[in-house]
């Protein structure tokens, strides 16, 4: 945790790694392969991480947790009653108080040596301050952030709890002002830490079935809220879009929306009160081994985690408001029956959402039509008010004229262009650190990342607006080409025909 909360001298980083190894590997039913170790990875920005000293095999088994080594609101020694009041507000803050608890009990907790290798400060966005978070401009991924709302709610909710319980969280101050303020660092840390490397874990008595190996690349959350746990070791593995190698078997469900994502690289099963990690593919000595976050992009890559890598550029997206598309279409005050009718269907089905994610358009992609999620479509469509009669997968050319308006529009809400922050992005790689192309307040850091969010989705929008030109273009091709050969065909047919010569030779 924090070193202004907690005034203790924090072990040296490897006496810190070699001691969090020798806690798991003397803990009751543990495994881990004498061919993995945890190195310093710090000069290559990670942190620590997982090697293979030796080759692994595919479908290899690197490490095994118990159950009860799981940090959960169940295997904590926190009193159960002293979290029922927060029975109601899901998995989140009963966890987040259980570590607080955990954590605060110092050496006395049974993960002490735990805390001594998570991570004390972040780069996720909840941590950045005014000025850094200007410089996401645009970033759909800004409305994301909640840190006043998510402090609110802990004052209403959690802070109470832990205020009237001052023997089992004892943090300084002389009010309950001034604990709150503690107590509320310490949350955000807490909860950081959850957000970045806790896993979803079933309860007990809901065992997930071992065999079932669906292809779904996502499906629907269960109606009640798994349980959450922070899983040590498990979480020390980086991540990477391309190099994954490794399975964990137990569920890992990252929340996106009202989805939760099960991806297939990363995928856990419970199997006799374990969770087995297993390499995916052959790892030769010297690899590192990679767990991966699924299709990721880049703006919450960051919002998590609090790092970005290129590999994840593939999954960027930009998201354009439902506000905006009303606006550009004209419909946002619209009382029109036709379009308030069509509202209500797409409603009905579910297509109206608060705004509406368009990836990056594959390299193959050379058509509008497959570049354009089904859902925005649909919207345009509907929109688009006039009786259609052409295939429901053929983009109209008011259509894409309507979505391209859009998608301009929505570039210009951000503050610089494309070339402009490349241009940047690229000056800071070559120059030193404290240059003045920093914005006043803001980490070097921070900005860099902020600006290849930024790229990014500026290039999706520019992709996109080509696409559109191109297909308006096509389409307007197509019907002069009609009218053409219409027109053609007409002044054949109206054109005089000579007569007949007959023939007057007579037999």
């Amino acid at each position: 945790m924090e070193d202004a909360i907690e005034p203790a001298e924090r072990l040296d980083f490897d006496q810190a790694t070699a001691r969090f190894v020798e806690w798991f590997t003397a803990a009751d039913g543990t495994r881990l392969s004498p061919k993995v170790q945890l190195k310093d990875l710090r000069s290559e920005g990670a942190g620590r991480g997982a090697i293979a000293v030796e080759d692994v095999e595919e479908d290899e088994e690197l490490f095994a947790i118990p159950r009860s080594l799981v940090l959960t609101v169940t295997t904590s020694s926190i009193p159960p009653a002293l979290l029922e009041p927060l029975s109601e507000t899901g998995a989140w803050q009963p966890l987040i108080v259980t570590i607080i608890y955990e954590y605060l009990r110092k050496e006395k907790s049974p993960w002490h040596a735990y805390f001594q290798v998570l991570p004390t400060k972040f780069d996720s966005l909840m941590f950045w301050n005014a000025a850094e978070l200007d410089t996401l401009q645009a970033s759909a991924v800004v409305d994301k952030i909640s840190r006043s709302q998510a402090e609110e709610s802990w004052k209403e909710t959690m802070i109470p709890v832990m205020l009237s319980h001052p023997e089992l969280f004892p943090v300084p101050g002389q009010s309950d002002s001034a604990r709150t303020a503690e107590l509320i660092k310490l949350a955000h840390i807490a909860g950081s830490s959850i957000m970045a490397y806790a896993f979803d874990i079933d309860k007990d008595g809901d065992k997930e079935d071992a065999s079932n190996d669906s292809d779904d690349e996502f499906e629907e959350d269960d109606e009640d809220e798994p349980l959450k746990g922070m899983v040590p070791l498990a979480d020390m593995l980086n991540a990477d879009a391309d190099k994954n190698n490794v399975r964990c078997l137990l569920f890992i469900r990252l929340h996106y929306g009202k989805l939760t994502w099960v991806f297939i690289q990363a995928r856990l099963f419970q199997e006799n009160d374990y969770l087995i990690m297993r390499s995916t593919k052959q790892i030769r000595a010297g690899e590192q081994i990679f767990n991966d976050y699924g299709p990721l992009p880049r703006s919450d890559l960051l919002r998590m985690y609090g790092y970005i890598t290129d590999n994840y550029a593939q999954y960027d997206v930009v998201e354009i408001s439902h506000d905006l598309l009303l606006e550009v279409a004209g419909k946002k005050h619209a009382k029109d029956a036709t379009w308030l009718n069509r509202a209500q269907q797409l409603e009905e089905i579910g297509i109206i959402d608060d705004g509406y994610a368009i990836p990056r358009p594959a390299a193959e992609a050379g058509k509008l039509e497959k570049a354009i999620p089904g859902q925005i479509h649909m919207l345009l469509r509907a929109l688009c008010t006039e009786a259609i009669k052409t295939p429901k997968d053929t983009v109209t050319i008011k259509e894409a004229a309507l979505l391209q308006s859009a998608l301009t529009k929505r570039l210009s809400e951000y503050g610089t262009s494309l070339e402009a922050d490349r241009s940047v992005l690229e000056l800071l790689a070559r120059s030193e650190p404290g240059n003045s192309l920093i914005p006043s307040g803001c980490d070097e850091h921070r900005y860099a990342m902020a600006l290849q969010v930024r790229i990014g989705e500026k290039e999706i929008l520019h992709q996109l607006i080509g696409l559109c030109q191109a297909h308006i273009a096509h389409k307007n091709q197509e019907i002069t080409a009609v009218s053409t050969k219409r027109q053609s065909s007409d002044d054949s047919d109206n054109k005089p025909k000579k007569a007949a010569r007959k023939d007057n030779t007579r037999g």
